[in-house]
């Protein structure tokens, strides 16, 4: 995490950002990404220090944190900042939190933010002004008009969906004669996107699947909250999959590799301590 905060430093030092977005290390718009999913469940640790341990670690920690944070912001990446600034304000909670710490920390982390944007103005308009104009809730969206084939494949095929990655090969086809939609590879969103391509069958075993991921890692927590890494695995996958977000292609695209990382890292953190044998 800290590896890429530093090439991201280094690009903005360099060679600017384009259009408000970074793209080294890997040459397209997605270190953002990085940062908010490969570099989650070390995150959400270092945040659970801020709040709770010494006031030394506590320190370095919360410099740490605010440094990563930073760098979010500079990304220009609106969907993957806020994965990483709820699922810090939970973190900050969850582990043994004292209340002056964690108001110090986000009042710290928030000042930071309205900083970097108040100096770069065009961040400003990203964040806010362009966030809030594409939200999903009327036509004139690109969300919106690029959500909607996912419910059109869903009422052309209900039960078992047109196939996973179908809709990238049938949205032509499907949205024949219907204006105020857009044609991408998918819908953005996780349970749209099972909905239209593997219907209602689908999105009743993806969302029993994904919430078993998430059960998985909080049950440890439940009974016993004492390690910070099994206090807050379980926010890696309930911030990844929150159901109102807007995401990558559930079934392809490579840099959901960034995800099913962190996933499989929440999943073995989350049982550290575990009495249960292997099998």
């Amino acid at each position: 995490m800290i590896c890429m905060c530093l090439i991201l430093l280094a690009e903005i030092g360099i060679v600017g950002s384009r259009g408000g977005r970074l793209s080294w290390p890997y040459g397209d718009l997605v270190p953002g990404n990085y940062l908010a999913k490969a570099s989650l469940p070390a995150f959400v640790v270092i945040v659970a220090f801020a709040t709770s341990v010494d006031r030394k670690i506590a320190g370095l920690a919360a410099l740490v944190a605010m440094f990563s944070i930073s760098l979010s912001v500079m990304t220009g990446e609106r969907i993957n900042f806020l994965i990483r600034a709820c699922s810090g304000m939970l973190a900050a909670i969850v582990w043994k939190p004292k209340l002056g710490r964690v108001m110090m920390l986000i009042a710290v982390e928030v000042a930071a933010v309205f900083v970097l944007v108040a100096s770069m103005p065009g961040y400003l308009g990203r964040f806010i002004g362009n966030f809030i104009a594409h939200m999903p809730i009327h036509e004139g969206s690109d969300y919106y008009q690029t959500m909607k084939p996912g419910f059109l494949a869903f009422d052309l095929e209900p039960i078992l969906g047109v196939g996973p990655g179908n809709l990238r090969l049938l949205c032509d086809e499907i949205t024949l004669g219907i204006t105020n939609v857009q044609c991408h590879p998918h819908p953005h969103n996780y349970y749209i996107q099972m909905l239209g391509e593997a219907g209602i069958v689908g999105l009743i075993t993806g969302t029993l699947f994904i919430g078993s991921i998430i059960w998985a890692c909080a049950r440890p927590a439940l009974h016993d909250r004492s390690d910070v890494v099994v206090a807050t695995m379980w926010i890696v996958p309930f911030a990844f999959f929150w159901p109102v977000a807007s995401t990558a292609d559930f079934f392809g695209q490579w840099n959901n590799i960034f995800m099913w990382s962190a996933v499989a890292v929440a999943l073995a953190g989350a049982r550290i301590g575990s009495e249960e044998k292997a099998t």
